[in-house]
């Protein structure tokens, strides 16, 4: 009983309850004291009149009053427990019956609120104000507000005031016209703006509506859904009707045509009421009829909601003419129609464009069969999709076919790890021509690869190139052999001058000095002798033949063995060159230019006869046919390097005479005398005209 109670005291009803209780048990209350008054009163009188008549002596009266109070109280307790007693059960069976309509109301009221609770929508109740009386989990979830926070108070609580105007209206609308209505409301949520479907209704008690109840539900997915879906079923319209293949839509039950569009109009010649007054087996040859609709019998037993291709079929135009086309039809629902799309695609010219590529590959196919170099073509996994006969040849295959979708690198795993193989991945990865040259150990041959992206492969042209790089090796062989003998030629060109400038110096010149000499002794005893006599003229004559021999035997001493070069070096040669060069006569400028370390230095003295020489070609070359203004030379480098630059200002050289006119060996000797001490020689024409010698050489320690 006391969890009872204790039950019902904590029930927010307890208190009316009692209260009703307590109105309703006041009647019996006031008769039992109605009927104790009469009965009392009655007793009073009617006990004082019956002593009064039983006993006449008046000294047993007091006696007799005694055990009259007793005896009335003792009928009057009985009385008295009797009435109570029945008041007593009347009161807990009314009160039993109270408990039990109580505890029927606690429980639907649990019950509500564990359905409101459990519910996936927010359920909310107000009041005639507009504050919340009920706010369920849901809602709490919803707002990102807890229940106790919201009860007792209104909108404003939840929503901005732009919102909270709207939905106050919806309620009042519902509560003044006492109907249950839906709307659709805009309501900021803890997961952002959400579009909420809100249905509201009436709450009614004996004095007619007391407030109004609400469901709000999240309809933002299916919103945006029926946006997406209504802005897709404009996109496939216009993609229906602007598709420049032939379309249209028939009925699945009658096939007769529901839409078309333009193209299919254009294409077969019927006009759009036209189409929609005939079926598809309109447009077909009456034998391919029972073809057709055993076909989509086909496809409607396995319920292909994909598309269906129907294959290639001859439709009829409006002219008469038939039509080639291939078919596509994909099951839809077109305005309330179990119905089909159709995609008709115009072959002819494909299958034209097809027969002319087979004609084409087959040729292909046929020339590179026949090409002498080895050709084979990989897909994207590195397996070969053609391979020539060269290739299996090499390969030491019976034929091409037993190569055919094999990964080439299981092929040929000796080019595995190879340039072959880099090349192959380098084409992959750049997409453009990748050419590799190296030795194939197992085809005993020197093969060029030139490996280029087709499709989504490469193809590869192999070519054996071992006669070419025997002849360049011969070539290089030759090369060196002729380097070694020019530098051999050269260092006997370099003795033999000294030699020859020796004996013309030591022999010669000291001859033509002595005669020289005799010759004006003669010349002055004949004119001591007789001044008139005529011997004096074939004297003077001779010497000036011997001046002249003299002069001559002096430059070819200087072109022979170039002045300063054995003794001071290389920089003090080229400035005596330039002081004793025709350029300045001429009116030209020239200057030298020397590097801070250069004055002093000396390199072997094969280098420093060799760069003379090429600087003293180079000036000349300048001097005779560059007509320009300057000649500048630079000597620059280090014990290990030497930089050689002689440039001019003058008309330059074409393109054609870089490498020398013929008949003119001048260029040719720079270059056999730069290739003999292993010197890179550049003849060029400079950036602002004119032409520029550059010779480098890393000589070695």
């Amino acid at each position: 009983m006391a969890r009872l109670a204790g039950t019902i005291d904590q029930h927010p009803s307890a208190q009316t309850l009692f209260k009703s209780m307590s109105t309703s048990s006041f009647s019996p209350f006031r008769r039992v004291v109605v009927i104790y008054s009469v009965v009392a009163f009655l007793w009073i009188w009617l006990s004082d009149r019956a002593v009064d008549l039983l006993f006449h002596d008046h000294g047993l009266y007091p006696s007799a009053q005694t055990w009259k109070g007793w005896l009335f109280v003792g009928v009057t307790t009985v009385f008295l427990y009797v009435l109570l007693r029945r008041l007593h059960g009347q009161i807990q069976r009314a009160a039993a019956l109270e408990t039990a309509s109580l505890r029927r109301e606690a429980h639907t009221a649990a019950l509500l609120n564990a359905l409101a609770d459990g519910s996936g929508e927010a359920i909310f109740a107000k009041d005639l104000e507009g504050r919340y009386l009920l706010f369920n989990r849901e809602a709490a979830y919803w707002t990102g507000q807890a229940p106790e926070n919201v009860l007792g108070r209104d909108d404003r609580v939840l929503f901005p005031e732009e919102q909270v105007q709207v939905i106050q209206a919806n309620d009042r609308r519902v509560m003044a016209q006492n109907s249950t209505q839906t709307f659709q409301e805009v309501l900021d949520t803890r997961q952002g703006q959400r579009i909420c479907l809100a249905t509201k209704g009436p709450l009614h008690d004996e004095n007619g509506v007391r407030g109004m109840f609400g469901i709000t539900r999240d309809i933002t997915a299916m919103v945006v859904a029926q946006r997406q879906l209504e802005s897709s079923e404009r996109g496939y319209r216009l993609l229906f009707e602007a598709n420049p293949h032939p379309m249209w839509v028939f009925d699945r039950a009658t096939l007769r045509f529901l839409a078309v569009n333009e193209a299919a109009m254009l294409r077969y010649g019927y006009e759009r009421s036209e189409f929609l007054g005939m079926t598809i087996e309109d447009i077909r040859q009456p034998k391919n009829v029972p073809v057709l609709r055993q076909m989509l019998a086909d496809i409607e037993q396995v319920n292909l909601r994909d598309i269906a291709n129907l294959g290639v079929w001859t439709l009829r135009a409006k002219d008469g003419g038939f039509l080639e086309v291939e078919i596509l039809t994909s099951k839809i629902d077109f305005e309330g129609h179990p119905a089909r799309l159709v995609l008709a695609q115009d072959v002819m010219e494909r299958n034209r464009v097809a027969r002319e590529r087979d004609a084409a590959h087959q040729q292909l196919q046929a020339v590179l069969s026949r090409i002498t170099d080895a050709f084979m073509s990989t897909d994207i996994d590195q397996r070969l999709v053609y391979v020539n006969d060269k290739v299996a040849l090499l390969a030491g295959r019976a034929s091409p076919d037993e190569m055919l979708g094999q990964v080439v690198w299981d092929v040929f795993p000796e080019a595995v790890g190879t340039p072959f193989e880099a090349a192959y991945w380098r084409a992959c990865a750049t997409g453009q021509l990748t050419v590799a040259e190296d030795w194939y150990p197992p085809w005993g041959l020197w093969l060029e690869v030139r490996l280029f992206p087709s499709g989504e492969g490469v193809s590869a042209y192999i070519t054996d190139i071992s006669d070419r790089k025997r002849s360049e090796q011969a070539l290089l062989q030759s090369q060196n052999d002729l380097t070694k003998l020019s530098t051999q030629l050269m260092a006997q060109e370099r003795l033999t001058a000294r030699r020859i400038g020796q004996a013309l110096h030591d022999h010669l010149g000291q001859q033509l000095g002595s005669a020289r000499l005799y010759l004006d002794v003669a010349m002055a005893q004949a004119a001591a002798a007789d001044p008139a006599t005529p011997a004096r003229d074939p004297l003077a004559q001779v010497s000036a033949l011997l001046d002249g021999a003299i002069a001559e035997v002096r430059h070819v001493l200087r072109d022979m063995r170039p002045p300063l070069l054995e003794d001071q070096g290389l920089a003090a040669a080229l400035d005596n060159e330039l002081r004793l060069s025709p350029a300045q006569d001429m009116g030209l400028h020239v200057a030298l230019e020397l590097g801070a370390a250069v004055r002093g230095l000396r390199w072997p003295d094969a280098v420093e006869y060799a760069s003379f020489m090429i600087a003293r070609e180079a000036i000349g070359n300048a001097v005779r046919h560059a007509q320009g203004s300057c000649i500048r030379v630079s000597l620059d480098g280090e014990p290990g390097h030497l930089s050689l630059r002689i440039e001019d200002d003058g008309v330059g050289l074409e393109p054609a005479d870089l490498q020398g006119r013929p008949g003119h060996l001048g260029m040719l000797g720079m270059r056999e005398r730069a290739a003999a001490m292993g010197a890179r020689l550049a003849i060029e024409r400079g950036a602002y005209g004119g032409t520029v010698v550059a010779l480098t050489l890393e000589v070695a320690p």
